[in-house]
């Protein structure tokens, strides 16, 4: 017989082989390595099961070292997964039955492991494996009832889940006989309320959210147009900063009710429950500090024990700090008509990190994929000796660059002026605003712009894409190389935004419009490189580019034309840009802010083309600076999901007016048309 003091029974030959308890040794460390450490859900399931399944075979092993009995229920614990996070993709949330049947097969084999082994296992040690097994539960089924939430379906049900009144209801039962009537946007509902700080932007964030959420499920708004001024931001009270800030908080509202369990902890139910775990965890560990000193235990067991059940306790300490922090727990105490709840969030607020914005996009320039790589360093080395060279290089030569004031300025004044003509139009003419590509910005130059009007209007998206950079990359080299510097912020403004959309273009070419923009693409670094050896000759080359009379660009062009290729024909958009200074006396700064204005018009083309569901895909890898883009045109009612409807004659007849509560958000669908 084994010796029941070290938690290593010796192998009785009547009972197994070697090779048999070898088998069920290995297995019981699994068991510690997985919990320990931690491994992919799915797989964990099918260890579980395989474990559990030898334990069961294996009642000298649960006899002599019957601590493997007590770790069975924190294995449905870990399985409940870590409270930020519950989906890796939008697809978790829709197989979200798959959890739950997972949840009833784990409940059920460790419910059959304590009936099978009440008689041999000391019942001091099963009792104190309850509250584990209870929070086990709790943090599973918090799991398996954050991804149903978040499922398509069911996400999309609970957007117009509190509509229970009519438009009617809601008038009758408006806070005060002088509210009715009124036209109130966002700022001057919030003004009375005098909130301040960052408290303000959290505010205004949550209720757009709630406004918003809707085209995330995939459903269109349509409102009456007496409503419009829903959509607007008013510049003076929120300027271009605080407007990249408050899509920055929505969006990370959006990301923790997809793909965490943050929504359904941060309720009263949640933390009552969050409660109840922390009890029962600290109260299992005080019990089994007195259960295990009237047994002789492994050390090495007990060692593991004390570690499972302290770091239980750990991170349900960690996540709850982390909940209360985030912005909906911050709004959510502030909200409790308790001053001791509201204190909490007001000195939480102080821990959480300042926001104005999304602060970075990635860049991808298409000179650097086409000059041979560099010199690269030993991580850079060893990443592309593990994964094909095509795949890391997209990767490698992707770099950052920071979001400006400029830049979100920019971006901001140009939303704002693209809502003006659709407010100017009586909201007619929204189709026409955000199909455009450029050419409203082209015909401002009159008769200078028929030379490259084609550019935009006759070619696919991603063809312009690439046209466009390619000018951009030329002349940007050209004037580098002519004044030594370029200051220029137009300038700057449109080498950002021209790299990422390079970037959008090479790596997630699914978030814009479908083409065969791959192929040009190939081809068009295919003929680059074949015109240029390093970057020292490219620079020469389009410099010489310039000399080179129409005659001779043309036949260019033409040799190029064989394949998909657009390398050339951006060359010719780049001359056709530098003739406006060189013979019609532009300013440099004219001719910036042209091309700025441009690249402008094809973000927010690409950007209301792109579906919300892969807007929402995207944020399982962080900000996307397209994402934010579209949002905020979305607040000014630029989004293809938001329709402007006049009222029906019944309803004009009876001088109906339709009034929008901010404060009776719960009722959304009694505002649509």
């Amino acid at each position: 017989m084994g010796n029941p003091g070290n938690g290593n029974p010796q192998p009785h030959h009547s009972t197994y082989t070697d090779k048999n308890w070898e088998s069920a040794e290995i297995q019981r460390q699994t068991v510690k390595v997985g919990l320990l450490f931690g491994l992919d859900p799915i797989r964990v399931c099918r260890l579980v099961g395989h474990i559990l399944g030898s334990l069961l075979r294996s009642r000298k092993d649960i006899k002599a070292s019957p601590l493997l009995l007590f770790w069975a229920p924190f294995l449905l614990l870990y399985l409940g997964g870590p409270d930020t996070i519950t989906a890796y993709s939008l697809l978790d949330n829709e197989l979200w039955p798959l959890h739950f049947f997972g949840l009833c097969f784990q409940i059920g084999v460790a419910l059959y492991l304590y009936a099978n082994f009440w008689t041999i296992a000391s019942k001091s040690l099963i009792f104190t494996a309850v509250p584990i097994f209870t929070v086990g539960i709790i943090k599973y089924g918090e799991r398996v009832w954050a991804l149903f939430n978040a499922s398509g379906v069911r996400f999309r049900k609970s957007v117009f889940s509190g509509d229970k009144d009519s438009p009617l209801d809601i008038i009758e039962h408006s806070q005060s006989p002088s509210e009715r009537g009124m036209r109130l946007t966002l700022e001057e509902y919030l003004e009375p309320k005098q909130i301040k700080g960052k408290y303000g932007d959290l505010y205004r964030a949550f209720h757009l959210f709630q406004v918003f959420k809707p085209m995330f499920a995939d459903l269109k708004l349509r409102i009456y147009k007496n409503l419009s001024y829903v959509f607007e931001l008013d510049h003076t009270k929120v300027n271009a900063e605080k407007a990249f800030t408050i899509v920055e908080v929505e969006l990370g509202f959006l990301y923790d009710l997809l793909y965490t369990k943050i929504p359904i902890v941060i309720t009263r139910p949640g933390v009552i429950l969050r409660f109840i775990c922390l009890s029962f965890t600290t109260f299992a560990l005080l019990a089994f500090i007195f259960v295990v000193g009237k047994h002789e235990q492994s050390r090495v067991d007990v060692g593991i024990s004390y570690l499972l059940m302290g770091a239980a306790i750990f991170l349900e300490i960690y996540s709850a700090f982390l909940h209360l922090r985030s912005d909906w727990g911050i709004y959510w105490l502030d909200q409790q008509n308790n001053g001791f709840l509201r204190g909490i969030g007001s000195k939480l607020v102080r821990f959480t990190k300042p926001k104005g914005g999304i602060q970075s996009m990635a860049q991808r320039s298409l000179l650097d994929c086409c000059l041979p790589p560099r010199k690269l360093n030993l991580a850079a080395s060893v990443l592309k000796f593990l994964y094909s060279e095509d795949s890391m290089g997209k990767y490698l030569r992707t770099g950052w660059g920071d979001v400006t004031p400029e830049l979100q300025q920019f971006i901001y004044s140009g939303l704002q002026e693209k809502r003006k003509k659709y407010a100017d139009t009586n909201f007619t003419n929204l189709s026409e605003l955000l199909d455009e590509r450029g050419s409203s910005v082209l015909k401002g130059m009159g008769e200078l712009s028929g030379d490259i009007m084609w550019s935009v209007c006759e070619v696919e998206f991603t063809h312009s894409v690439i046209l466009w950079h390619v000018a951009t990359e030329v002349v940007f080299h050209d004037d580098n190389h002519r004044y030594r510097a370029v200051h220029d912020p137009y300038c700057r403004i449109s080498k950002a935004l021209s790299d990422y959309m390079m970037y959008l273009f090479s790596l997630y070419p699914a978030m814009l419009p479908a083409g065969i923009g791959h192929i040009r693409l190939h081809d068009t670094c295919t003929e680059a490189m074949n015109f240029t050896l390093d970057e020292a000759q490219f620079k020469e080359a389009v410099r010489g580019l310039f000399g080179v009379d129409i005659t001779s660009r043309s036949f260019l062009i033409q040799m190029g034309s064989s394949r998909k290729s657009a390398f050339f024909e951006g060359c010719e958009i780049a001359n056709h840009l530098q003739s406006l200074v060189s013979m019609f006396q532009w300013d440099n700064q004219d001719k910036w802010k042209l091309i700025a204005d441009m690249w402008l018009n094809m973000l927010t083309y690409a950007a209301a083309q792109c579906s919300w569901k892969k807007h929402a895909r995207r944020l399982q890898y962080g900000d996307e600076f397209l994402t934010h883009v579209a949002l905020l045109m979305a607040h000014l009612g630029l989004s293809k999901k938001i329709q402007m409807v006049p009222l029906p004659k019944v309803l004009e007849e009876v001088d109906f007016k339709p009034i929008f509560y901010w404060d009776k958000l719960n009722r959304l669908l009694s505002y649509l048309a």
